[in-house]
């Protein structure tokens, strides 16, 4: 008989100014291999080393940003918000290694001899946008805030006995590179404007979409909901929930989850999903 992995989602606060919580969602996986462990798994033989697994901040959110007054980004496009790695609970740690902390992440990216960082530079720079404007703060503020508490990125966890393997240690940016690295192929691979399109929900100032569209709509294209935020109404933001296959230094290692429906912060019905 298989063992069962029993992950939950207990009381959520998940950044609420109002401290509000939301209510347990149990869900199981069932699984035998050691390397199928995913994070957030309490089975005693799953590991818990934070360079192994992430841990505490196993549940990890890509967000994305519908901004539409103004206009930010394409026309026929989301934007990256950012990848946060919440604690299985549904709360948060925030700023975990302030020495760690980055001001020029555009630098790092341009120095790397990451085949990958060129191109991941230039998705930032048309699709990680701020309202004010000033990109590289935000991207600083989201690895500084959130990068900084992926415990599988942690320089030691890049360090390993030459007799183990290749890696020789710790290059100096390898962690942010790999955090952005990530973020951009999730934001890829998980096109929410793509998904809500296939389902016949495009940008429209006369229509009007319910929640329940919106979520069959993402499960329809990913197998699991995304969940929703609405500002006055309006579509504003989509959060995708994954758990972790071991260490997260590429999107390979993400496994999307169902989400904390709980989350979703848009009203049932007449949803407006405003053209940029």
């Amino acid at each position: 008989m298989l063992p069962t992995l029993t992950l939950t989602t207990a009381a959520l606060t998940v950044g609420l100014a109002s401290g509000a919580t939301l209510p347990q969602i149990p869900f199981t996986l069932k699984s035998t291999p050691l390397d199928t462990c995913l994070s957030c798994a309490t089975a005693p033989t799953c590991p818990t080393d934070p360079c192994t697994t992430n841990t505490p901040g196993g549940l990890l959110l890509l967000t994305q940003f519908w901004d539409f007054s103004p206009a930010i980004g394409p026309d026929d496009s989301w934007t990256i918000h950012g990848l946060w790695p919440d604690t299985c609970n549904g709360g948060y740690d925030s700023d975990c290694d302030p020495s760690r902390n980055q001001a020029n992440i555009a630098s790092i990216l341009r120095t790397s001899s990451n085949p990958k960082a060129a191109s991941t530079l230039d998705t930032m720079n048309q699709y990680w946008l701020a309202l004010n404007g000033n990109d590289g703060q935000l991207w600083s503020h989201e690895w500084n805030k959130h990068g900084t508490c992926v415990s599988t990125l942690a320089p030691k966890c890049y360090a390993a006995p030459e007799a183990e393997g290749q890696q020789k240690g710790f290059t100096e940016g390898e962690d942010v590179v790999d955090f952005f690295t990530t973020t951009v192929d999730l934001f890829e691979q998980y096109n929410v404007f793509e998904a809500l399109k296939e389902a016949g929900i495009v940008p429209d100032r006369n229509k009007r979409y319910t929640l329940d569209q919106l979520h069959a709509a993402t499960r329809q294209r990913w197998g699991k909901e995304a969940t929703f935020k609405c500002r006055n109404g309006a579509l504003n933001e989509a959060w995708i929930y994954f758990h972790t296959k071991g260490r997260s230094t590429t999107a390979d290692a993400f496994v999307q989850s169902e989400p904390l429906r709980g989350n979703n912060r848009c009203p049932a019905q007449g949803i407006r999903y405003v053209p940029k």
